[in-house]
C-alpha cells in the first residue's frame, strides 16, 4: 500500500514535510475547478426517479440489460417492488431459471435500486478523513441493505459531484463502494473530475467471475481523468531520497492502475488518462461513458433533422467509443441525402448508417461496430435476387441496380467496409443502404433511436478546418463555379463523380497551379465563392 511505503521512506529519515505530502496524496485539481470540502448527506428525495432519468441505448454496455431496463422502465414504484420481482433470483446466490441471463438478472436491482433507492450525495473536494464520515453516515442512516454480509444486490445509491482531491481517501471510498455494491451516479449538470473518478467507477458488482456495472451518468454530467502525481515540497534532495520517492510514485501509479483495471474499465480509458498532463482535463464523451460500462440517462428525443456535421459527431462518437480514437474514414466516406446517410471505415467493419422512419418523421441509426455480427453483412446477393424477384428493383434504372449488385457481390466475398469502399458511387450506396433498411424484418429492434446528446456533440477537433467535400449542397456550388471558369461539367447535380473530381484536379491547376484533386478554402476562394460562404462549408466553421 502507498502508505507503508511513505513510512518506509520515513525510516530512511526523509524530511517531515515530505512524508507528510507523500502521506495525503492528492491529485491535481486544475486552476478552473473550485474546490470545497465534500459534503455528505442523505438526500430527502431520489433524483433519479425523475422523468428525465431515462436509459439511453448507445449500443454498448448490455445489449441485453439495456433492452430488459427498458421494458421496465415504469414498473418500479419502491424498492419493496424491487425486490418483490427478482429476490427468487438473488436470496440464494445468484440462480436463473433458464429464462435469464446474468446480465438481465442483475439490471433488475441495479436499475430498480437507482430509480427508488436512498441516495447519499456527496459533494465537494474530497479529503482526509471522508471515508469514515461515509462509513458513519451509511451507519447512522440505516443506508446499506444487503441480504447478508457482502452480498449487497440490493443496495441504495452514492451521488458524486467532486472535483477530486485526495487520492489515497478515493482509492478507499471507492474500495468500500465496492464492497458494499452500492450503486453509484453522477446527477443532472454534475462534474466529477480527478480521484472523484475512482470512486465513481466502483459503481460495480462481480458474482462467480461475472461483472456487472451498477454505475449511472446523466447525459449532462461530466467525468473527467487525468494522470495522478504526487505534489512535494520545495527543497533540496539527495540521489537516494529522489529514487527514493520514484520507487514510492511508482508504487502509486501501480496501485491507481490496479483499482481502474478491477472497476472493468479498457486500455482506451488508460492511455488517455496517463496521456492527459495533470494540470489538463480529459472529459469522456457519452460513447466512451457507455463503452467503459457505464450506463447513460437521460431524455430520449427523436430527431426529425440531421446536418451532415451531425452525422459525422454521432459516427465519430459511437467509433471512438469503440475503438479509441477517431478515424479520417468517417468524414471521407460520408454519404447523405434527405433520407439517408453512411459512412464506414475499411477494413474494421465499422459501419454506421441511418434511415429516415417509414412514417419519416425520425431518424433511425443502425451500427456495425465489430463487436457482434453485422446484419449488414448478410444483405448480399441473394438478398438482392429475392428482391428483383419480387418486383422490388423494377424501379431502379439498369445501371443503378448493376451496381446495387456489385455492392451485393463485394459484401458475400470481403469485410463490409471494403465492399463499400470498392462501389462507392454516392447514389448506388444510398439506394443499397434504403433497401437493407426498407426490406429488413426486424427494423423497429435494430434501427435505435439516435440520442441527441451524441448528435449534438461537437464535431471532432480532428476534423476542424477542414472542407466536408461530399456535401451535396457544397459539390453543387463548387459544380456551378468550375462551369463559370470555362471548366464543363454539365448540369451540377451535387454528385462527387469521376468526372467531377477530375474538373476539380484541373481547376486546382489551372487556378492554383498545384496537383491536387480536393475542395478546400483555397480553391473554394478561386472560383469566386464568398469568403463567408467559404467559411461555412469548412468544419467547426474555420
Amino acid at each position: 500500500m502507498l502508505r507503508n511505503a511513505v513510512a518506509a521512506v520515513a525510516e530512511k529519515g526523509f524530511a517531515r514535510s515530505l512524508i507528510q505530502a507523500l502521506a495525503s496524496v492528492t491529485v491535481c485539481i486544475p486552476a478552473f475547478s473550485v474546490a470545497h470540502a465534500a459534503e455528505m448527506r442523505l438526500l430527502d428525495s431520489n433524483p433519479a426517479s425523475a422523468a428525465g432519468y431515462q436509459l439511453l441505448d448507445l449500443g454498448t454496455v448490455s445489449a441485453e440489460a439495456v433492452g430488459h431496463a427498458k421494458g421496465l422502465e415504469d414498473g418500479f414504484t419502491s424498492k419493496s417492488a424491487v425486490k418483490d420481482g427478482s429476490l427468487p433470483y438473488f436470496e440464494n446466490g445468484i440462480a436463473g431459471d433458464g429464462a435469464h441471463t446474468y446480465e438481465t438478472l442483475h439490471i433488475v436491482p441495479a436499475w430498480g435500486g437507482l430509480k427508488t433507492g436512498k441516495v447519499i450525495s456527496l459533494e465537494g473536494q474530497i479529503q482526509k478523513g471522508d471515508l469514515d464520515h461515509l462509513k458513519a453516515l451509511v451507519e447512522r442512516t440505516g443506508f446499506s441493505d444487503c441480504l447478508r454480509p457482502g452480498y449487497c444486490p440490493y443496495n441504495n445509491v452514492i451521488s458524486l459531484n467532486s472535483p477530486g482531491g485526495n487520492l489515497r481517501e478515493a482509492l478507499e471510498i471507492g474500495k468500500y463502494i465496492a464492497e458494499q455494491n452500492f450503486i453509484t451516479l453522477l446527477p443532472e449538470n454534475a462534474v466529477c473530475e480527478s480521484a472523484c473518478s475512482l470512486v465513481f467507477l466502483a459503481g460495480y458488482t462481480r458474482y462467480e467471475g461475472f461483472f456487472f456495472p451498477r454505475r449511472f451518468a446523466h447525459e449532462t454530467a461530466r467525468l473527467g481523468i487525468h494522470q495522478p502525481y504526487i505534489q512535494l515540497p520545495e527543497g533540496n534532495y539527495s540521489a537516494e531520497q529522489v529514487g527514493q520517492v520514484v520507487q514510492l510514485i511508482n508504487r502509486g501509479v501501480n496501485e491507481v492502475t490496479d483499482y481502474f483495471l478491477s472497476t472493468g474499465i479498457g486500455i482506451g480509458f488508460m492511455r488517455n488518462m496517463y496521456g492527459t498532463k495533470p494540470g489538463a482535463m480529459y472529459h469522456l464523451s457519452l460513447a466512451e461513458m457507455a463503452a467503459e460500462g457505464i450506463f447513460v440517462v437521460g431524455r430520449p428525443q427523436d430527431l426529425s433533422n440531421l446536418s451532415r456535421s451531425q452525422m459525422l459527431s454521432y459516427c465519430s462518437s459511437l467509433y471512438q467509443g469503440r475503438f479509441n480514437t477517431v478515424s479520417p474514414d468517417l468524414l471521407a466516406n460520408l454519404q447523405s441525402n434527405e433520407r439517408t446517410f453512411l459512412t464506414y471505415v475499411t477494413g474494421q467493419n465499422f459501419v454506421c448508417l441511418g434511415v429516415k422512419s417509414p412514417n419519416g418523421d425520425t431518424w433511425r441509426s443502425y451500427v456495425c461496430d465489430g463487436s457482434s455480427k453485422c446484419l449488414l453483412g448478410d444483405f448480399g446477393q441473394v438478398a438482392l435476387f429475392e428482391l428483383e424477384a419480387d418486383g422490388k428493383l423494377s424501379g431502379f434504372r439498369d445501371r443503378d441496380a448493376s451496381a446495387l449488385m456489385n455492392i451485393a457481390a463485394g459484401i458475400d466475398n470481403t469485410e463490409v467496409g471494403l465492399a463499400l469502399k470498392e462501389y462507392n458511387h454516392r447514389v448506388a450506396l444510398l439506394y443499397f443502404v434504403e433497401l437493407f433498411a426498407e426490406n429488413m424484418g426486424t427494423f423497429e429492434t435494430s434501427f435505435k433511436r439516435i440520442p441527441a446528446s451524441l448528435a449534438f456533440a461537437e464535431v471532432p477537433p480532428e476534423f476542424c478546418g477542414q472542407v466536408d467535400e461530399y456535401d451535396a449542397g457544397l459539390v453543387r456550388l463548387v459544380q456551378a463555379g468550375l462551369n463559370n471558369s470555362g471548366i464543363d461539367v454539365g448540369t451540377p447535380d451535387g454528385s462527387l463523380g469521376p468526372n467531377t473530381r477530375k474538373a476539380i484536379g484541373r481547376a486546382n491547376k489551372d487556378l492554383l497551379n498545384r496537383s491536387k484533386t480536393v475542395i478546400d478554402p483555397s480553391l473554394l476562394k478561386a472560383l469566386g465563392v464568398p469568403e463567408d460562404e467559404v467559411r461555412g462549408h469548412v468544419l467547426c466553421n474555420g
